[in-house]
């Protein structure tokens, strides 16, 4: 049968598994290595933002301009979409207390529990949008701003005769 410890006489040598050389070593090695190309560009806990963690989408039509952002856990009316020149500002804010009694026998408390989710993006829109006619909807943790451009941003067909 053989053994998982080295031999007596490697053992006595000073050869131990974690030393330069050893096959545990390397696949130590190896595994770090594995371990850091797949995790190197993960944020840390603690790091996690809304810039890392949430998305947003940026799709430009011929006819329309739509932003879609990511916001879990908001509602439509936690939202404040504004235009200022032509960068759209997408704030969102939602903050939740709820306060709590137990008792435990004789002893009372109070347990309080807060919930603060926030969300603010920024994104240049281009100059020819039609301000008047701007869309905003809220849908599975997803809002979607459809912003509309003028008949002049939209162009004009050529056709090219031979």
């Amino acid at each position: 049968m053989f053994s998982l410890l080295p031999r007596k006489a490697e053992r006595a040598q000073g050869m131990a598994p974690w030393r330069d050389g050893h096959p545990l070593a390397r696949m130590r090695e190896e595994f770090e290595s594995l371990f850091n190309r797949f995790f190197g560009t993960l944020p840390l806990a603690g790091e996690l933002d809304f810039e890392h963690g949430w998305a947003m989408d940026v799709d430009e039509t011929a006819k329309e301009v739509v932003v879609r952002a990511e916001a879990p856990g908001f509602e439509a009316k936690d939202f404040e979409v504004e235009l200022r020149g032509n960068v759209l500002v997408i704030h969102g804010e939602q903050k939740e207390e709820k306060k709590e009694e137990k008792k435990n026998g004789k002893e009372k408390g109070e347990v309080i529990e807060k919930k603060y989710l926030r969300v603010d993006r920024m994104v240049t829109l281009p100059e020819y949008i039609n301000r008047e006619k701007m869309e905003a909807t809220y849908r599975n943790g997803v809002l979607e701003v459809r912003v509309p451009k003028t008949a002049e941003a939209q162009g004009k067909r050529i056709e090219v005769k031979a």
